[in-house]
């Protein structure tokens, strides 16, 4: 059966690498939507729950959508999401190129997370020594006497004929 709100499959490329999966990205009613696994599990840091709402979270910034309550991870490759704005307000730039298909995802480079700034306010834990303990050394074995004969049994023959 066909669709005719639904266009033939796109081709998503995520930092230059075509991204592949059984489930493919769509055009429909002129919204790419695509599944969210593996191409928002490619951008995300995490991804998870809070009621209804499905939190996706990456570096400081985070998209809520909302789902079915408590899709099971199994089922990702079949939840069908609109990419663009999620991966938009990801920090993430998303380019859709009609004539060859194509749907570009630049993450630019790794996520910026400033560091909890100084404060010379708050003690700070004084340097200690580590203890490393030296390896100690085997004794080694002492010889006392002449060593013992060995008592390995000789065939002896006894007649002759």
């Amino acid at each position: 059966m066909i669709f005719p709100l639904i266009a033939p499959v796109l081709v998503v490329v995520l930092n230059g690498t075509i991204m592949h999966s059984y489930s493919p990205a769509y055009v429909v009613r002129g919204h790419v939507v695509a599944p969210l696994e593996p191409y928002v599990t490619a951008v995300a840091a995490s991804i998870g729950y809070t009621g209804s709402q499905l939190i996706v979270t990456r570096g400081d910034r985070f998209a809520q959508l909302t789902v079915a309550p408590n899709i099971a991870p199994a089922q990702w490759a079949q939840t069908y999401v609109e990419i663009a704005p999620l991966m938009r307000s990801l920090g993430v730039r998303v380019a859709y190129d009609p004539q060859l298909r194509r749907v570009e995802i630049d993450t630019a480079g790794a996520v910026l997370v400033a560091p909890t700034p100084f404060n010379p306010a708050v003690p700070a834990a004084p340097a200690s020594m580590v203890f490393t303990p030296s390896p100690m050394s085997t004794p080694k074995p002492q010889v006392i006497g002449k060593p013992a004969p060995r008592r390995t049994p000789l065939p002896v023959q006894c007649c002759t004929r």
